[in-house]
């Protein structure tokens, strides 16, 4: 697929934009490679941009082959489709299947938006399962998004040194949350009691936060000891060990994608010290995690 091309073809007029701006400021980086099989097929990037837009810039395009994953980190933009009007507000996420005639423009001052064109089969099957009526996703409590956008930008920052296995897995993960997010209710229907989901989304989502069973008791009006008994009867582990795991999951997948330093690390999935995290990490690794990011550097 020559995107480039495609893009070109598929304007309806032409854009609206400053007098520096050209189909980079849409587009991006173009990657020429476009996996049909294995595991690149399953999700591929065919254009990426990290862009800060000033008025004018708007779009009006027919159709493109492809789907655009579009996170807006500050300023806000405007998507008009045959579903309706979407405004596209600071930290918020939009999946959007473009075969179908779209605009895309700013929405006031400024725009600041990352912006990938992705295509592969992994993205059509997802497609169906994300209700345009929840679109866009509002990210200011959903860590676990956020931090898989952070890797894809650092992953796709320079185009020479990415790691197309490490976009699969970031994109999957990012469109198996929405999804789940579009179900809502739907554990509900298999026996969990609605404080347990509550609970259970608060870490899963937004594990980096503070939490306390007085703080749930408070919120949810159960007992602390009540919440602790059904969650670990529910999920066979305290909700404490719950959360640590996903803290520590989160934090052996930063070890092993980036370079940040191991304090800072802790500091980001939730741990209040370093020396508190080096030990929980190291009681389920075996090795500090200094040690582990060595280690698993060296396999590579």
């Amino acid at each position: 697929m020559n995107l480039t091309a495609e893009l070109k073809t598929a304007l309806i007029s032409p854009p609206s934009l400053t007098s520096e701006a050209g189909l980079s400021s849409l587009l991006g980086t173009v990657y020429e490679t476009v996996p049909e099989s294995g595991i690149g097929g399953l999700v591929t990037v065919l254009a990426y941009g990290s862009h800060y837009v000033f008025p004018p810039f708007s779009w009006q395009l027919r159709s493109l082959g492809c789907h655009i994953l579009l996170y807006t980190k500050k300023g806000r933009g405007v998507l008009n489709c045959r579903e309706g009007k979407f405004s596209l507000n600071e930290l918020t996420l939009l999946f959007f299947d473009c075969r179908q005639p779209f605009s895309l423009s700013i929405g006031g001052d400024f725009w600041n938006f990352e912006l990938y064109f992705l295509t592969g089969s992994a993205v059509s099957a997802f497609s169906p399962l994300l209700d345009s009526k929840a679109m866009p996703f509002n990210l200011s409590g959903h860590s676990e998004i956020s931090r898989h956008l952070q890797m894809l930008e650092k992953n796709n920052r320079n185009p020479l040194r990415r790691n197309e296995i490490l976009d699969v897995k970031c994109f999957t993960n990012i469109l198996s949350e929405l999804a789940l997010d579009c179900r809502g209710g739907q554990e509900e229907a298999d026996g969990l009691a609605p404080h347990l989901l509550y609970m259970k989304k608060c870490f899963d989502t937004s594990f980096a936060a503070h939490y306390s069973l007085a703080g749930f008791e408070q919120t949810l009006n159960i007992s602390k000891y009540r919440l602790c008994r059904d969650f670990s009867a529910a999920f066979g582990v305290s909700p404490l060990q719950y959360l640590n795991e996903r803290r520590l999951n989160a934090a052996r997948e930063l070890l092993l994608t980036t370079d940040i330093p191991v304090h800072e690390i802790a500091s980001s999935v939730g741990f209040d010290t370093t020396n508190h995290f080096i030990s929980l990490f190291k009681r389920a690794n075996g090795l500090t995690p200094g040690a582990y990011r060595r280690q698993q550097t060296h396999k590579k």
